[in-house]
């Protein structure tokens, strides 16, 4: 399904996250038969929804987040390098 992003959130299908919900941000890698892909998965309200980097509008997923969310900006080196799991990394977690 595409990505549509907006000034408050983005929308996958009829799922609205909206930035002030997100509570954590984590990439993957997702390992596949013909070639790799990285996803960025969301977690929000008890929910989590991963968008995978071959999905249309995902480029304006990610400037959207790296300017809602700064420190996610190095994000697929971060995923490639993550020290615990090579194939997962966080990359925000909101503060209590």
């Amino acid at each position: 399904m595409p990505v549509a992003v907006t000034p408050f959130g983005f929308t996958v299908g009829s799922i609205f996250v909206a930035w002030q919900r997100v509570s954590a941000i984590a990439a993957c890698m997702v390992d596949r038969t013909t070639a790799d892909a990285v996803s960025l998965e969301f977690a929000f309200d008890d929910q989590t929804l991963a968008v995978s980097e071959l999905q249309p509008g995902f480029d304006l997923l990610e400037a959207a987040m790296v300017a809602c969310f700064p420190t996610t900006a190095d994000w697929r080196q971060r995923v490639l390098h993550a020290p615990c799991d090579p194939f997962r990394a966080l990359l925000f977690k909101r503060a209590p």
